[in-house]
């Protein structure tokens, strides 16, 4: 499995939330083909940068991630991230990979 984790940054900016609740959240059902929902952070007290909004998407391998990339919406998203940048942070998990 393989998964990209989206934390929404905290800010004062009503723009930014506007801008991930009804662009980045739409692309990224548009690219899964399913619904993608938003989670409230409620916490990051032992990080410095604090969150407001955390969402994920999960496909079976990086192969797949990478192969959706390529697609319409995937190139979409990779727009929007590449102007959405400084917004939100990215964590990708790799469950292939093993210790």
């Amino acid at each position: 499995m393989y998964k990209m984790l989206m934390f929404l940054k905290q800010s004062d900016d009503q723009n930014v939330l506007k801008h991930f609740r009804d662009f980045t959240l739409p692309v990224l059902r548009d690219l899964m083909g399913k619904d993608v929902k938003a989670a409230k952070v409620e916490s990051s007290l032992l990080i410095e940068q604090k969150y407001t909004w955390y969402c994920e998407v999960a496909v079976n391998s990086k192969y797949e991630w990478d192969r959706m990339m390529t697609s319409k919406e995937g190139k979409r998203l990779n727009k929007d991230l590449m102007d959405f940048h400084q917004s939100i942070d990215l964590i990708f998990v790799n469950f292939e990979e093993e210790i």
